[in-house]
């Protein structure tokens, strides 16, 4: 009861300061736009060269940025727009010499991964300044496929990789719908007999999977092309080892996924090899923000507990029954 009070006098609080044309100060919303700040994280403090650290964390998806009024507790990043932002900073910045892809990732959208796929890759061309990919935990489908639009590609000796394929699912509840007392209307032309497709409360037709499997196998050869290109592979070669299965490091290494097996240290030394440096500081972009973010930011962890259940109603209400590709 105690946090329901705070929160309600805390939006109350917010609410009258926008009004009275304050909170876009306390935000920092009003300030002067900035280029963005790098913070050492590893490797040589002393060193003039930089390689950006940049992380591709969490399933692939991308969202539109959440409304930023005092509702909203909490922005997400949407990923692919950070990938591009931190890459424009590496190609503006002069101290930049390269780019460090940390992975740790399950896949995601096709589409998602593609343009991150095309982002790296375009970056590379372009600026002449290689990226190194880091698998940590996990570099699975769609994550391995965007890893495929770097110079190199390394994993740590644990790390899971692979899974190369496309998945579209859906769920069917027409019994449970049927035993509940639930009956949906649907109303649409008799011009368009799928627009209901992969519907919840009925079974799909054989034309629908045959149309829905011709999707699936047109991304598919796009995966084999990608990893054949990229790696160095024949298609006949990719196609064995694209059936969804996870290897080891070691495997990938023997079948040409990857590049080498080490940890970070590892690949920021190989990095100075190939640039021919004596070192290189590892750095990041610094997230800057304002107190009153903090607050927000810290207030939104203290509710974490529900956010989860809430968000994932939301999406649930908002995707219906759209389907959607994954690379996962």
């Amino acid at each position: 009861m105690k946090k329901l009070v705070f929160l309600l006098a805390f939006l109350l609080t917010a609410t009258t300061l926008s009004a009275q044309g304050l909170l876009g100060s306390l935000l920092g919303m009003d300030e002067k736009p900035q280029g963005p700040k790098v913070k050492f994280v590893s490797g040589d403090p002393e060193a003039k060269e930089e390689i950006l650290m940049v992380k591709l964390h969490g399933v692939i998806m991308e969202r539109d940025e959440e409304d930023s009024s005092v509702m909203s507790l909490r922005q997400k990043k949407n990923i692919v727009d950070v990938i591009k932002d931190n890459l424009k900073l590496a190609a503006n910045r002069d101290a930049v010499k390269a780019v460090y892809l940390e992975i740790n990732s399950p896949g995601g959208e096709v589409t998602a991964s593609d343009v991150i796929y095309h982002y790296l890759k375009v970056f590379s061309e372009e600026t002449k300044k290689p990226v190194f990919a880091h698998i940590t935990s996990t570099g699975a489908s769609g994550a391995y496929y965007a890893a495929c639009g770097c110079t190199k590609i390394y994993a740590m000796p644990t790390s899971m990789i692979g899974s190369i394929g496309v998945l579209l699912q859906s769920m069917n509840i027409e019994e449970l719908a049927n035993k509940i007392g639930i009956k949906p209307v649907t109303i649409k032309s008799d011009k368009t007999p799928m627009k209901d497709l992969l519907s919840p409360f009925r079974q799909a037709t054989e034309e629908e999977k045959a149309m829905l499997l011709e999707l699936v196998e047109d991304s598919y050869q796009r995966f084999v092309e990608i990893v054949s290109e990229n790696r160095k592979l024949s298609k006949e070669d990719v196609i064995k080892l694209a059936n969804g299965s996870i290897y080891t490091a070691n495997k990938s290494l023997k079948l040409g996924l990857i590049d080498g097996i080490g940890y970070r240290e590892d690949v920021v030394a190989e990095a100075c090899k190939i640039l021919e440096l004596k070192s290189l500081a590892v750095v990041k972009i610094k997230d800057e923000k304002s107190p009153f973010s903090e607050l927000l930011g810290a207030f939104s962890e203290k509710s974490s507990d529900i956010r989860p259940v809430v968000e994932t109603f939301m999406e649930q209400l908002t995707i219906g029954n759209t389907p959607i590709m994954m690379f996962k």
